[in-house]
């Protein structure tokens, strides 16, 4: 339109028309005034997500709430607002914002829906304003973030393995000795204000008066979790992979184990911590909610050695790192393995599962093996309580 324009002025120009000279003129001015529209004088805009909930497990469904705002003195134009795909859990949005006066919001929702655990970043969103002839238009980025967590999915499960001989598991559970005597507690009298569920009522019965159980462990040994995640003992990708079976069993024994008053602790199979105390469920969830596949290849753990319980949850293993396994639980301590056989998901060189859980018994472990698609609650069962997998599945 400018180079018509300029024609279309040097024309009138030379043949003295004054109206082809005001058609010259409109059409270099209009160009000009588009952009003083859209890109010399853009109307200030600012943008917030909102997402609801903010937690949440694979498969469950959301919402996010876009606000657009006009934090400026003028009316705006409409706009053509963009939010990306964020891959996993939203497939983004794109709508149309009519003009907006001074101080004024839009909001726009729209649906979200978790496909795997981790941390999500719903980010900035895009803008595009044309001018009311369509000659000009401008694009901006208007910087705006939120966070989502995926969690991992925990099952209920509802057996409990025994301690070996006298050491206890649990955090704050009166337990008597095999020797008799008075019970492995420490109390303290009742204060206002403590929470009816810490009365020991055994204790306050033998004392005459109420008394309450300490948080902290005296001599129980704690449940310590084991979390095998290295990257080349699982197969499969995503949701349906055997790190995430693996992930979803570590995540409900955990929080069960924490339900039953258990100090735990969750490791990695390096020996790192993931989550570690009596009241720790959220850091559970969250740790695992973050945890990728590690590329080393070593087991490297080490099992606290007042540990009443071990339990371990594994893929791929050779015979070396379950002898190593084996060699690492205290005495004392009651060994508990479910091994993942990630040859479900994709068949490659190596020892089975079934043989890395028959060296674990012939150490003294209870090891049962999982399949892909088994129940996990059921596989659980019977590492548990030295049931038959297949008999506690059709049970």
């Amino acid at each position: 339109m400018v180079a018509g324009g300029g024609a279309a002025i040097l024309c009138a120009l030379l043949l003295d028309e004054r109206d082809l000279l005001r058609v010259g003129i409109l059409a270099v001015a209009l160009p000009i005034v588009a952009l003083l529209l859209t890109v010399a004088l853009p109307a200030p805009i600012r943008a917030a997500h909102r997402v609801s909930p903010q937690r949440l497990q694979p498969g469950a469904l959301g919402t996010v709430e876009l606000s657009v705002s006009n934090d400026g003195s003028l009316r705006t134009r409409p706009m053509i607002v963009t939010d990306p795909a964020t891959e996993g859990l939203t497939a983004g949005a794109r709508c149309l914002i009519p003009p907006l006066r001074r101080g004024a919001t839009a909001v726009v929702r729209y649906p979200l829906a978790a496909t795997r655990r981790g941390r999500f970043v719903i980010s900035s969103v895009t803008i595009r304003v044309t001018d009311p002839f369509g000659l000009s238009a401008t694009q901006r980025v208007v910087s705006s973030e939120a966070e989502v967590l995926v969690l991992p999915t925990v099952i209920p499960l509802a057996s409990m393995p025994s301690a070996l001989g006298s050491r206890s598991a649990a955090a704050g559970v009166e337990v008597a000795g095999t020797t008799g005597g008075e019970p492995d507690v420490r109390v303290r009298p009742y204060s206002a204000g403590d929470d009816i569920r810490t009365v020991h009522w055994r204790a306050s019965a033998r004392r005459g008066d109420l008394v309450v159980r300490m948080r902290e462990p005296v001599s129980h040994g704690g449940a310590c979790v084991l979390l095998d995640h290295r990257g080349r003992a699982h197969r499969g990708w995503g949701r349906d992979s055997s790190l995430e079976m693996a992930v979803t069993l570590a995540a409900s024994v955990s929080v069960y184990l924490l339900a039953k008053d258990y100090q735990i602790s969750l490791v990695g199979h390096g020996g790192g911590v993931i989550a570690a105390g009596n009241d720790v469920a959220d850091d559970v969830l969250v740790g695992l909610a973050e945890l990728e596949p590690d590329d080393s290849g070593r087991m490297d753990v080490a099992f606290p050695p007042t540990a009443g319980l071990a339990i371990a949850i594994l893929g791929a293993l050779d015979a070396r790192d379950a002898h190593r396994l084996v060699a690492s639980r205290p005495r004392g301590c009651r060994g508990v393995a479910v091994v993942i056989e990630a040859a479900d998901w994709d068949r490659r060189d190596g020892e089975s599962a079934a043989t890395a859980a028959a060296v674990l018994r012939a150490g003294g472990w209870r090891a049962v093996v999982a399949h892909r698609g088994d129940d996990l609650a059921a596989v659980w069962h019977a590492a548990s309580t030295r049931a038959d997998l297949r008999t506690a599945e059709v049970s």
